[in-house]
């Protein structure tokens, strides 16, 4: 919009070109010409003056409108359905319309929050997989600073319903499943280890008893040579004894075992023994 000094301005040069041109066509007196032109020229002046006030002016206004504008914030605007059911495949998709670019955030209390940014037409689409179960979620819409929420009811549809149940019976028949063979198993190991004690101890009081059974058999023969007499040589010098042709040892009896390996036997004297140095047989000692 054109200011008072600048129309005064263009005005003045207006009624001074015309009166220069009355002048020199000699329309005017020169007395009237005179106050035409101090008029025009005084007009142009205060003109000229006022024209850089009034730019100063709008300069000055205009970042003023500018920060007016900028502190208008927009209102978050939300519009969505408040009930939401899922695919019978357990997916949900929550839609609506919002602020142009605003950040919209579904959020639920114990799954992951889905977050989105609505187009350039303020439409929104969340997606969530799987929903286990039916519940309440807080939409949140945020643009310039400013949030709007709603509280959604997300249900599950009968076949998704029917759906989580049987996999709820399979995952039941199967953990029952698997615990008995897992019982079974440790009876099986129970029983397994149960046999192999029992042939372990067999075998260990089987081995105790032959050892025991040894042991007797030893203390038996100990005691029967200790108990049987030892035969008297202090007068038998002349009593015949056995030797062998290579043999250290005398036998007063010809069935000893130390004559078994022997080649032959041959009958001295006791005293013919003795001198040839040769010693009573230890199986008769």
């Amino acid at each position: 919009m054109t200011g008072f000094g600048t129309i005064l301005f263009l005005v003045g040069i207006g009624v001074l070109i015309y009166g220069l041109i009355s002048f020199r066509k000699k329309k005017w007196p020169r007395r009237k010409t005179q106050i035409v032109i101090i008029s025009s020229i005084l007009a142009i002046f205060i003109g000229s003056a006022i024209v850089p006030s009034e730019k100063e002016e709008a300069s000055t206004e205009k970042p003023k409108q500018e920060e007016k504008t900028k502190k208008v914030t927009v209102e978050p605007l939300l519009k969505a359905e408040k009930t939401f059911k899922t695919t019978d495949d357990g997916a949900i998709v929550v839609e609506g319309k919002t602020n142009p670019g605003a950040e919209v955030t579904l959020d639920f209390i114990d799954n992951p929050d889905a977050t989105a940014t609505a187009d350039e037409d303020g439409k929104f689409s969340l997606r969530v997989n799987e929903l286990d179960r039916a519940q309440d979620a807080v939409l949140s819409i945020t643009i310039d600073g400013k949030t709007k929420e709603q509280t959604l009811s997300l249900e599950m549809s009968p076949g998704y319903t029917k759906k989580l149940a049987d996999k709820a019976e399979a995952e039941r028949v199967a953990a029952e499943k698997a615990e008995a063979e897992r019982v079974e198993r440790e009876r099986v190991a129970a029983e397994e280890k149960r046999i192999a004690d029992e042939k372990a101890a067999d075998a260990k009081a089987a081995a105790e008893k032959a050892a025991a059974e040894k042991k007797a058999a030893e203390a038996k023969r100990a005691e029967a040579k200790r108990s049987a007499p030892k035969p008297d040589t202090s007068n038998k010098q002349g009593e015949m004894v056995y030797i062998t042709a290579t043999g250290k040892k005398y036998h007063y009896d010809q069935n000893c075992r130390g004559l078994n390996n022997s080649n032959g036997e041959t009958a001295v004297t006791i005293a013919e023994a003795k001198s040839r140095n040769l010693s009573l047989c230890k199986f008769e000692q």
